[in-house]
């Protein structure tokens, strides 16, 4: 069966230094598990979304997000790479996005997308095994591990941060002592107003180029915390070949997470039905 066929570059402003996504366009009752599955494994992109007919009332359409290796309930850029190919050009100032986690809102404002940070699932500190974890992955000394915890919006990120900029773009990661953990490494941007990012992703030992789970949970953490301020921008994916650009605002209690987002391959794909 053919299906509307899109890759979507996701948080930059160069149309091949973001996160890239595929997305499919298709009904609910299309494809299997499997078959979508299996192409978010052929595509070896960091997720693929399938966008079906919407199954709630309030939402515009449904999203399924699938890494290489397995379905996830909510995820930062195929939250907006979907929206962004959904909308196909239309302006819609609020789009209303169903997934596993519920509706998640998406704003349009000038030429970006932003979407609604899901509540905090998950916070608690270091188990002392993942702890041991982090030091034997990323090298990283005692003494510049300023902060960690564990926060989930949906995705399970073990959070960093670390003592300088400098420190963090020199980690070279051994994923054979990561595990199962997906690492999440910031240091305050001294040179802005925001910070710098990398995510680790242990189970696929792999790098993301940028990743908005993760930046919502670094904003709904350090903000409260007050270490950064209501509004920011964050970088990501600089060790590897990208130039993330994240913007982040804090409104009426609710973080939202944003970016540019641009078509760079539209067509159609065949798929075995069932």
């Amino acid at each position: 069966m053919k299906s509307r066929f899109e890759q979507i570059n996701v948080f930059a402003t160069h149309s091949l230094k973001g996160n890239p996504l595929a997305v499919v366009h298709c009904q609910e009752e299309d494809y299997s598990t499997e078959t979508m599955q299996a192409l978010a494994r052929w595509t070896q992109l960091s997720e693929t979304v399938f966008i079906t007919p919407a199954t709630e009332g309030d939402a515009d359409y449904k999203v399924r997000i699938f890494t290489p290796v397995e379905e996830l309930p909510f995820a930062g850029h195929p939250t907006l790479g979907a929206c962004h190919s959904w909308l196909n050009g239309r302006k819609q100032a609020v789009v209303h996005q169903q997934s596993a986690m519920g509706i998640v809102e998406i704003r349009q404002e000038g030429n970006q997308l932003f979407f609604e940070a899901p509540p905090l699932v998950v916070q608690r500190p270091f188990s002392t095994v993942e702890q041991q974890q982090l030091i034997a992955a990323t090298g990283l000394l005692p003494e510049a591990i300023t902060a960690t915890k564990v926060l989930s919006n949906g995705p399970v990120w073990h959070c960093v941060k670390v003592d300088s900029v400098e420190t963090l773009l020199s980690i070279r990661p051994d994923y054979s002592a990561m595990g199962d953990l997906n690492l999440g490494l910031c240091s305050l941007n001294p040179e802005g107003d925001g910070l710098v990012v990398r995510a680790l992703v242990g189970v696929e030992a792999t790098e993301d180029p940028v990743t908005g789970s993760l930046q919502a949970v670094l904003a709904q953490w350090l903000i409260e915390t007050g270490e950064l301020p209501e509004q920011y921008h964050a970088q990501q994916g600089a060790c590897v070949g990208a130039e993330g650009e994240i913007t982040i605002k804090k409104r009426d209690e609710k973080i939202y997470v944003g970016g540019h987002t641009t078509t760079v391959i539209s067509g159609n794909i065949t798929l075995p039905t069932g």
